[in-house]
């Protein structure tokens, strides 16, 4: 009988004891709810994912994992993650970011979270789209060619990824491959219905080729400025300028009839009327009509270019070259 009632005794000393483990245990995953929350006020988003863990772990030994109390450490984790990944964003630490974004991703699924695992998807092309433009910024070309090819594989779909391609290009005076990625940031950028990001392109676009054309021209390279010039015209209406100064260009490769056809359209969007500024288109004009053989039209535009500083030059040409009098 003796035997019996120590072995009764000792039962209930244990169990008891594991009460009080328990409760204790309790206690502890409450403290460590509560720790992680005022580090989470802190801004220290690593401690506080620390103290959510254990809070979780606890719970799980306790096999009390539905607890509420757990339900609301876990879903903190992936929480404090993001917040922790978008301040290493804020201090421009782009790997770092990226690395946290990956993990983001990782607590995402172990904890079921879908909100965080799009903002892990959706950010982390963003965050190597920024890596290239410092890397740009900081002239590290080949660098920042494959931070935004990266950005671009993540997401296809982001114009501006390729925009900064084509500045790359640009920048290393590759026009090949610098039409090839404007050429997609407007495609893509259309698809996206993204107005902004396709003006900016065009407006890149356009302002390289005009920029090559004149490059081209004063090195007297004339058909490799008309085919700058055309291109040109690809991502922005010509004005009266540009048509002037494709005559001046097919003149000088005796193309009369384009030259003939770009004087006209010149003339066509000139504005500044009343002035003696349309005296350069009418003096091409009639050069094209001159080397074309047509002498009166030739005189007739001659005639029209005889004033302000092309008066001497076109009296010269209707005295001289074409014998208009």
């Amino acid at each position: 009988m003796k035997f019996k009632l120590m072995s009764s005794l000792t039962v209930i000393i244990l169990l008891s004891c594991a009460v009080m483990v328990n409760a204790q245990t309790e206690s502890e995953a409450i403290d460590a709810l509560k720790a992680g929350a005022e580090k989470s006020k802190a801004k220290d988003y690593l401690g506080a994912i620390e103290s959510f863990k254990k809070c979780v772990e606890i719970y799980e030994e306790l096999e009390d994992g539905d607890n509420d109390n757990a339900v609301t450490a876990s879903g903190q984790i992936p929480n404090m993650q993001y917040k922790y990944a978008i301040s290493l964003y804020k201090q421009k630490k782009y790997d770092e970011s990226i690395a946290a974004f990956g993990k983001l991703k990782e607590y995402a699924e172990t904890y079921n979270d879908p909100k965080n695992a799009k903002k892990a998807k959706a950010t982390v092309p963003k965050l190597y789209y920024a890596k290239g433009v410092s890397l740009l910024k900081s002239k590290k070309y080949e660098e920042a060619l494959a931070s935004f090819d990266k950005s671009i594989e993540l997401n296809p779909k982001y114009p501006m990824a390729y925009v900064r391609k084509a500045q790359v290009y640009k920048e290393q005076k590759d026009e090949a491959n610098f039409k090839a990625a404007v050429d997609m940031a407007i495609t893509t950028a259309v698809a996206k219905k993204d107005k902004k990001s396709e003006a900016t392109a065009k407006k890149i676009a356009s302002g390289f080729y005009l920029k090559a054309g004149a490059v081209a021209v004063k090195a007297e390279k004339y058909a490799v400025a008309e085919k700058h010039f055309n291109t040109s015209m690809e991502y922005k209406a010509a004005n009266s300028d540009l048509y002037y100064q494709l005559a001046v260009i097919y003149n000088k490769q005796s193309k009369w009839d384009a030259g003939i056809k770009s004087a006209k359209k010149a003339l066509e969007l000139f504005k500044p009327k009343g002035t003696t500024k349309d005296a350069k288109i009418y003096y091409e004009l009639g050069t094209a009509f001159h080397g074309k053989g047509d002498k009166a039209s030739a005189c007739d535009a001659f005639s029209k270019a005889k004033k302000g500083d092309y008066a001497e030059a076109a009296e010269y040409q209707m005295k001289h070259v074409v014998k208009c009098l």
